[in-house]
């Protein structure tokens, strides 16, 4: 965000839209085991967000290389095979729905990130996989999208354990 948003109202688009400073990519991951154990115990699941690693990021987008943020091809593969393949006209809800939404709940603040959702196709990853992302607009890269992203283990001393 570019600029603290509060309370905004649902029809102000053109506010929701200047509010953003810029744009960029990223992989929000989860740990799915975790996240399922939690749910059948009826507990909150945000640790399954929050591991050190699970939402890498591209550099930033300036506004003008995204002209219609509605109107982009995200991708992503995993060891060259793709596995997410979608153009973003296809979200639910556009993004001053969202940014309406959200500063309902709480004041976004310049700085922070707003993370839209994902394509269809989401699936595990392994130790030693490789994840590669990108955004094209008019058929052409945005170079400062690209992610390459290797799978690793933790390195925190959490142990995962179902009971």
């Amino acid at each position: 965000m570019g600029k603290e948003v509060k309370d905004l109202d649902p029809t102000d688009e053109k506010s929701a839209m200047d509010a953003i400073d810029s744009y960029f990519l990223g992989i929000d991951m989860s740990a799915r085991n975790i996240q399922e154990e939690a749910k059948k115990k009826g507990l909150p699941w945000s640790i399954c967000k929050g591991f050190d690693t699970f939402l890498p990021i591209s550099q930033l987008i300036p506004k003008s290389r995204l002209p219609d943020p509605h109107n982009a091809l995200i991708w992503l593969q995993v060891n060259g095979q793709s596995r997410q393949h979608d153009n973003t006209e296809l979200m639910l809800f556009r993004i001053p729905r969202l940014v309406s939404d959200i500063s309902k709940v709480m004041t976004l603040e310049k700085g922070d990130l707003v993370i839209t959702g994902t394509p269809k196709g989401v699936g595990p990853v392994v130790t030693g996989d490789v994840m590669t992302a990108g955004l094209e607009v008019g058929g052409k890269a945005l170079e400062e999208a690209s992610l390459e992203v290797p799978v690793v283990d933790s390195k925190g001393s959490y142990e995962f354990a179902e009971t």
